[in-house]
């Protein structure tokens, strides 16, 4: 079917009008005597508790805790590992930024497949699934006898966190309601900040064989995510209707009227939808999905293109440059800190759309002074300058948190129609690390740790972004799926008729 030969349909709103698939409210509803309707006045509010909606959130963000402790590890670790102090055997400098590489090639090469079995498993056995992955790869990396086992064990680590980019993001919007998605999406990035800042803050005081144990142990709490629902979209679209039940009410609360939004996910889907469920490639030829898929991945290939991936990756290098001690980087934490429940406290106030365009316009004007800082640094020897320029870092870090870095993972799900969700989110974090793999590699082997061009390109960089999120991101605070495709119209996010219309996003709540 084309995208034109359909004409616009309206958001439909709950309840919606019967159509030839109801759910079993309806048809138990039909056995009754016809009762009048209540008026307005007195129908009751439905009851909401989000208790299991937090703890749900906790435990599928587990997994992104642990990922986060493998990114941190590298930055962390390095000056042990390069004296000698720490494995049996010496690494060289090229062998050692191999080490560092392996983890995003190895989250690049694994997303793809994980869209698959998020399709086919859904998102909360793909994340149990990485456990047994992530264990091996803690223990090739605590017990090393040669560079290779370092290889494998970074490179599964890598694969492991590859799966969590993908699973936990589709898992956390599907089970969230309208107003509290960006939220509870976000945490993601948190969870992932805190495992650097595990890492980090433990290798100042604890020997690297403790820490690499230490990783070990934490490992356990990956059974907690046992307890964590499926969200209910994926039983509705498998045609169990008592589990869809049975997710909802841990989410929503035991008092919680599951019946509004049950009907919605079970409503008759449109063609359109009917052709990319029989097979996820057949979305690309609606140019609908294409567009939404563009924007995403040009958006996940920019967050990082920016530069903060390579002040986690090599901060002790960026301290060094500057000569201040890597005691002091707990400045660089600060920023990203506050950066974080900026976007924490105000992604389901302010929007997605104006964040980006606050966090990007920061990144500009701080990229800018660091490239003239390290351009006349040279000429004036003045102890208070390294100081300004650390502050500076830490403000393009927590701005980059506050938007760009956090809400390129929530923008990859909303975008996105639900039927193609799995794969599309899978596509655009592919590239994304990809992106993080060729970026690295050029970093590791040029010499422009300090040099004012790298931080000039940042800027470039952060201009593209902010013109991006101005002309092709639509605000999507609070919007259903067929909504948010209504503002995807091209240039500067022009209204147009939506013909592919979602079945899936519904809670007012």
């Amino acid at each position: 079917m084309k995208w034109g030969n359909r004409p616009s349909d309206p958001e439909p709103e709950p309840p919606a009008a019967e159509s030839p698939r109801t759910s079993r409210w309806i048809r138990g509803a039909a056995k009754k005597p016809v009762e009048k309707a209540p008026s307005p006045t007195q129908s009751q509010p439905n009851t909401i508790s989000n208790m299991g909606l937090y703890k749900a959130t906790f435990y599928s963000n587990i997994g992104s805790f642990f990922f986060g402790i493998a990114v941190g590890w590298s930055g962390s670790v390095e000056k042990s590992v390069m004296e000698h102090q720490s494995y049996f055997f010496n690494l060289s400098a090229a062998e050692w930024n191999g080490v560092c590489i392996l983890l995003t090639l190895g989250a690049a090469l694994w997303c793809v497949p994980m869209g698959y079995m998020v399709r086919s498993c859904g998102c909360r056995r793909t994340i149990l699934m990485q456990l047994l992955p992530n264990t091996l790869g803690w223990c090739l990396t605590a017990f090393a006898q040669s560079v290779y086992m370092l290889y494998a064990g970074r490179f599964v680590l890598g694969m492991c966190g590859g799966a969590h980019c993908v699973a936990v993001p589709i898992y956390n919007a599907e089970i969230s309601t309208n107003i509290k998605r960006g939220a509870m999406s976000v945490i993601f990035q948190g969870a992932c900040i805190c495992g650097v800042f595990y890492s980090f803050t433990m290798s100042i005081f604890l020997e690297l064989w403790l820490v690499n144990f230490l990783n070990l142990g934490v490992l356990t709490l990956g059974l907690l995510q046992i307890f964590m629902p499926e969200s209910p979209a994926y039983y509705v679209n498998r045609g169990n209707i008592p589990r869809a039940e049975a997710s909802l009410r841990y989410l929503r609360g035991k008092k919680y009227d599951a019946r509004r939004e049950i009907d919605h996910l079970m409503r008759e889907p449109t063609s359109s939808e009917q052709d990319v469920r029989q097979g996820p490639t057949r979305g690309f030829k609606y140019k609908k999905i294409r567009r939404s898929l563009a924007r995403t991945l040009a958006l996940a290939v920019l967050q990082k293109l920016c530069g903060a991936l390579i002040f986690i990756f090599y901060a002790p290098n960026m301290l060094t440059c500057l000569n201040i001690h890597r005691e002091y980087g707990s400045v660089l934490a600060i920023g990203v800190t506050f950066g974080f429940i900026l976007c924490f406290l105000l992604v389901d106030r302010v929007g997605r759309r104006k964040l980006l365009i606050f966090s990007s316009s920061v990144m500009v004007f701080m990229s800018i002074f660091l490239g003239l800082y390290f351009k006349i640094w040279m000429f004036m020897e003045t102890e208070v300058l390294p100081w300004v320029a650390l502050f500076c870092i830490s403000v393009f870090v927590g701005a980059y948190v506050s938007g760009v870095g956090s809400l390129t993972w929530l923008l990859n799900v909303e975008l996105i129609v639900p039927a193609m969700r799995p794969l599309g989110c899978a596509i655009a974090c592919a590239s994304n690390w990809l992106t993080a793999f060729l970026v690295v590699c050029w970093f590791a082997s040029h010499e422009v740790k300090c040099q004012p061009y790298l931080f000039l390109l940042f800027a470039i960089i952060a201009v593209i972004i902010l013109l991006f999120s101005m002309v092709y991101i639509p605000e999507t605070k609070g919007l259903s799926s067929s909504k948010i495709q209504q503002r995807m119209g091209g240039i500067m996010n022009r209204p147009t008729a939506v013909t592919f219309t979602s079945s899936s996003d519904f809670s007012d709540a």
